[in-house]
């Protein structure tokens, strides 16, 4: 039991979730005691269990659909509640989407694989190069790449609804029209990380949770701020500056877990070992991935916020995600 002693129990068990969108470990303070010990626990016991993170977009869903046994492509918009945006046909694409994205549908529903069962991945390019910058970075491989169309495929799914539950760690070979990326070669290496995680769990009876759903979206937006300007303050100054409106919500030691989360994610990130050949690149600067997932069963995103995320917010993209 170590780290959790009695927390253990608690964190046992926790459900299978949809995995349509991927949390940063640290904003579990934000959801809750039972939420920060699950993700401790996760990132503790990781080990082999890693997918790298690529930075494509925009994401692709596609795959024979288990209700009507048909081949489709589209967006994350396919998990919808309302305005389900399912692609069968040209027409189809035609119908549900617009511009960058409907080129790209067009592309996929040209030259995928009419493979069973639906996969996830992330669009890098049109194939016949050797860098590509679908979104914040740049990938320069080894060669150039022969095929059609290029996608990094990262997540299986047995059903295509709003609760649809998400497999990350999952890869597809290669088709004569399809590269597909391995996103699985990577690993943990040694790390010191258990002083850190007890630490944590000794601050959780002393932090406070935001109860209502609009708070956790407000401190979610607030600490995006920081982000974006590129620089974050100390617990206190960010206590401080927190909206009167919401400031009883949580108090300082709440801020103090989650930068040492995020510390704790960091020493992850440094020990991370991957065997893959791409090269990565922000403008003309090398840097590393965008981050990598720890699979299980609620996936955590491991993201180094300051590089990537703020890269990410100040972009100016010449597409549009579209939100589940």
């Amino acid at each position: 039991m170590g780290v959790f002693s009695c927390y253990y129990i608690r964190v046992e068990k926790t459900p299978f979730m949809p995995n349509k969108h991927l949390e940063h470990p640290e904003d579990a303070v934000f959801d809750g005691k039972r939420e920060v010990l699950y993700n401790l626990k996760t990132m503790l016991q990781a080990e082999d269990n890693i997918s790298i993170k690529y930075d494509g977009a925009p994401a692709i869903v596609f795959g024979t659909h288990p209700d009507t046994g048909r081949f489709f492509v589209g967006t994350k918009s396919v998990f919808n509640k309302k305005k389900i945006k399912i692609n069968y046909t040209y027409d189809d694409i035609s119908k549900n989407h617009t511009g960058t994205v409907a080129d790209i549908l067009r592309l996929c529903l040209r030259h995928l694989p009419r493979i069973a069962g639906v996969t996830q991945a992330d669009w890098i390019g049109v194939g016949g190069g050797r860098e590509y910058t679908p979104n914040t970075l740049t990938y320069r491989f080894a060669g150039h790449i022969a095929s059609d169309i290029i996608l990094a495929p990262h997540t299986s799914y047995d059903e295509v609804t709003p609760t649809a539950v998400g497999r990350c760690g999952h890869t597809l070979a290669h088709t004569s029209n399809c590269y597909f990326i391995n996103t699985s070669r990577a690993r943990l290496g040694k790390r010191r990380q258990r002083a850190l995680a007890a630490r944590i769990v000794s601050l959780l009876p002393f932090m406070k949770v935001p109860k209502d759903k609009y708070a956790r979206l407000y401190f979610r937006t607030y600490v995006n701020k920081f982000i974006r300007a590129g620089s974050i303050p100390s617990p206190e100054m960010m206590y401080a500056a927190v909206d009167d409106k919401y400031k009883c919500d949580i108090n300082v030691t709440t801020f103090i877990v989650w930068k040492l989360i995020a510390q704790l994610k960091q020493r992850l990130l440094d020990s991370i070992i991957v065997s893959d050949t791409v090269e990565c690149f922000i403008g003309d600067q090398p840097t590393q991935h965008e981050g990598f997932v720890i699979v299980s069963d609620s996936p955590l995103k491991l993201v180094d916020r300051l590089t990537f995320s703020k890269a990410n917010f100040n972009l100016n993209k010449n597409w549009t995600n579209e939100e589940v």
